[in-house]
């Protein structure tokens, strides 16, 4: 009979071990390698019992058995709480029981064991009872399981203290019933996951219905043209409504400050910060409050989940104290809360929040799912808007600088005039479609002319305005009466204060009669003016004090004159032609200059100009221009 027994046992055993290897075959929930487990200590333990029947085996193996039950409900339910002590006795108590077996003088009560035994279960039944589904996952599990598990395993304990072990109708009855309360666990355990499995069947077919739908109105925000603020709109909208919560947020970092702020909300999402009283006392205020405060990234969950990275599921708001501000039954109220952080490559560009407000009413980890693989879609929409704006951000800026280089090649001579005793030359190359370069050439009364050169400091759209100015003061100030020092005084005084002190100018100003053959020349901490003597073939310079231009008011100019000659030219350039480098970083320096003008000098104004641009650009080759260059040139004839 006793025989019988173990095979029936053992039949009972194996064929829940055949069960649960077709679950692990299918990969379901976790924790089944713990159930295997258990099944498996249930099947030696029979064997064991047959061949050294001792009144104490089974229930010394029911510890482990009862152990391994609590870990599962834990492992299931994803919730660790401090078990450590409770484990800790159970393996005392084991290890000590185990040593009475084999050491005689050392006896143990079967009664203290049916007792410790007792007491054991009734700390599992505690434990799985307080399983919320406000608190784990996969709680509907243990719902169904628990009952017929706790009353099986009190029962069949009760009486296995009250009446030992060694009873056949225990045998055939009491350790049966527990076989079946584990048998009902893995059948609840089987249908459980073929729910899940119709879930997460549902899930992705509407994750692809939603994801549709957010694709469809996405197309539609930007066929037209690109409305971000709307594509936020869709973005929220669609998410929050994808997993029922009752409001959402986006909130991208600043580009400039380590905060982030918010760029669009569904329904009402309170801050997670303190706010003041005034701001709770409408709705409308709350949500004004929320969009006009950024949040430091690291402060609050939203702040948290930005730093880190990392996604956030607070079941709870009541059991996170984190959330201590929006737990209180008031307008800030919330109950569950996800945050996803919105990710492309290794950058984090801000995050997507929802929440539920009803109390009581938390997300699953479907949800939480389901919101994390739509945060990825989000992010990849999101970067590449971005950067689809900053190509048309860039294309637009390339072309109001080209309109204003044509406006400011307008603005220089579109010819140089004819002189009857000279002849002029001029090569200029702006480095960025716009120039902080400016030059004119300006016909006086009898056979005077003005040749000015300018260099502003700085480069692009700043640099080409300040020009401007220059330019309208230079054509307003630029008269016979005035000689070149007086000119530059009443230049520097029209602009200082005008203009940034760091957009100062520097300012070359020649006067030319062509009658005296005399040149009068001054110079607001520009290049020296350059003076090729034909009788001698030899460059020499000629320069004057004076501050630049816009720094300080009350300046003054030194003015300087010479006598020129048949075949003597005067040059005038600025610091982009003799700083000119090549990929070596090597400047095109004053001497090579000097070297050209030497040589071609006698060929004319327009080809010495030529052959200078050519010997510029032969040394710097490939290399990207990094400054304006500006060479303006007289000859006499």
């Amino acid at each position: 009979m006793n025989l019988f027994i173990l095979w029936a046992k053992l039949f009972l055993s194996l064929s829940l071990l055949i069960l649960l290897a077709a679950l692990v075959r299918r990969r379901m929930l976790p924790g089944l390698g713990l159930l295997a487990a258990l099944f498996a200590l249930l099947a030696v333990r029979d064997v064991a019992y047959s061949v050294f029947p001792h009144p104490l085996l089974i229930p010394l193996s029911d510890i482990p058995v009862l152990a391994l039950l609590l870990v599962w409900s834990r492992v299931v339910t994803g919730a660790w709480p401090a078990d450590r002590i409770y484990l800790g006795v159970n393996g005392a108590f084991l290890a000590g029981a185990v040593l009475s077996l084999f050491v005689p003088f050392v006896a143990l009560n079967p009664f203290a064991v049916g007792l410790f035994l007792l007491a054991d279960v009734v700390y599992l039944a505690i434990a799985i009872g307080l399983v919320s589904q406000y608190t784990a996952q996969n709680a509907a599990l243990i719902f169904r399981t628990r009952f017929i598990l706790i009353s099986a395993l009190f029962i069949s304990h009760v009486i296995t203290l009250l009446y030992g072990y060694e009873g056949l109708w225990v045998h055939w009855v009491v350790l049966p019933l527990t076989y079946l309360a584990y048998g009902s666990t893995l059948l609840a355990y089987e249908r459980f996951t073929n729910e899940e499995q119709e879930k997460s069947i549902q899930f992705f077919s509407s994750n692809l219905d939603s994801t549709y739908a957010f694709m469809e109105n996405l197309g539609g925000a930007i066929t037209a043209k690109i409305d971000l603020p709307r594509v936020m709109e869709i973005i929220i909208d669609s998410a929050v409504r994808g997993i029922g919560a009752d409001a959402g947020a986006i909130l991208m970092v600043d580009e400039y400050q380590d905060v982030l702020r918010v760029r669009s909300t569904y329904g009402i999402y309170p801050p997670l910060l303190p706010v003041p009283d005034l701001a709770r006392v409408r709705t409308s205020s709350l949500k004004q409050y929320f969009r006009d405060t950024p949040i430091p990234i690291g402060a609050t969950v939203l702040g948290e989940a930005v730093k880190s990275g990392m996604a956030v599921m607070i079941r709870d708001c009541r059991e996170d104290p984190r959330m201590g501000q929006n737990v209180k039954d008031d307008i800030l109220f919330v109950s569950s809360l996800l945050a996803i952080p919105l990710v492309v490559g290794n950058r984090v560009l801000g995050v997507i929040s929802a929440l539920k407000r009803a109390e009581n009413q938390h997300f699953t980890d479907l949800d939480f799912q389901h919101l994390k693989t739509f945060a990825d879609y989000a992010s990849i929409t999101i970067d590449n808007l971005y950067t689809y704006l900053e190509v048309l951000e860039k294309r637009q800026m390339e072309k109001e600088v080209e309109i204003a280089a044509q406006i400011q090649k307008r603005l220089l001579p579109a010819e140089l005039p004819q002189l009857p005793l000279a002849s002029l030359a001029v090569h200029s190359l702006p480095a960025r479609g716009v120039s902080g370069d400016y030059y004119d050439v300006l016909p006086l009364d009898g056979d005077k002319v003005a040749l000015v050169i300018c260099d502003v400091a700085g480069k692009g759209i700043p640099a080409a305005m300040v020009m401007v100015m220059i330019r309208s003061i230079v054509h307003l100030l630029v008269t016979p009466g005035r000689d070149a020092a007086a000119t530059l005084t009443e230049i520097n005084q029209g602009i200082t204060g005008r203009i940034e002190i760091d957009h100062f100018a520097t300012i070359g100003v020649l006067i030319y009669d062509q009658g005296r053959r005399e040149a009068q020349y001054a110079n607001a901490a520009h290049l020296p003016l350059m003076v090729y003597r034909s009788r001698t073939g030899t460059l020499g310079k000629l320069d004057a004090k004076g501050l630049p231009i816009g720094v300080e008011r009350d300046a003054s100019y030194e003015l300087k004159s010479l006598h020129v000659e048949p075949g003597d030219v005067l040059v005038l350039c600025t610091d982009g032609i003799i700083e000119a480098m090549n990929a070596d970083g090597q400047q095109y320096t004053l001497g090579r200059l000097k070297a050209v003008i030497e040589k071609s000098a006698a060929a004319g104004a327009e080809r010495l100009v030529e052959a200078i641009r050519h010997d510029v650009d032969a040394h710097v080759g490939a290399a990207r221009q990094h400054d304006d260059q500006t060479l303006l040139l007289l000859q006499v004839r």
